[in-house]
């Protein structure tokens, strides 16, 4: 078994998500971040990444990211709600499962 693809396969999967003419790329939270998803703000540190995985938001300026509280809080709800959509949906296909 090769553990490193495995890890890759399990890891969420990026959603294109396109917002104002640009593409995004969103996910559910991780297991380790879960926890840490308590406000629209912080989902979308942990959920939002570019086209290489790597995080496109932060909590204060830092160049090559986005200082998350200086986006209109308009487009963050529109991210958060993708982002739920997906937590959504996969607990509806959890719940098909189960049936």
């Amino acid at each position: 078994m090769n553990l490193e693809k495995l890890k890759q396969k399990l890891k969420p999967a990026l959603v294109p998500f396109e917002i104002l003419d640009e593409t995004i790329y969103i996910h559910r939270p991780a297991a380790s971040d879960l926890l840490k998803c308590d406000s629209v703000a912080n989902t979308l540190l942990y959920c939002v990444k570019d086209e290489n995985g790597d995080p496109i938001f932060s909590i204060e300026d830092i160049e090559g990211r986005i200082n998350v509280g200086s986006i209109d809080f308009l487009y963050q709800k529109k991210i958060y709600d993708a982002i739920s959509k997906q937590a959504e949906d996969a607990d509806s296909i959890t719940e098909i499962e189960k049936k």
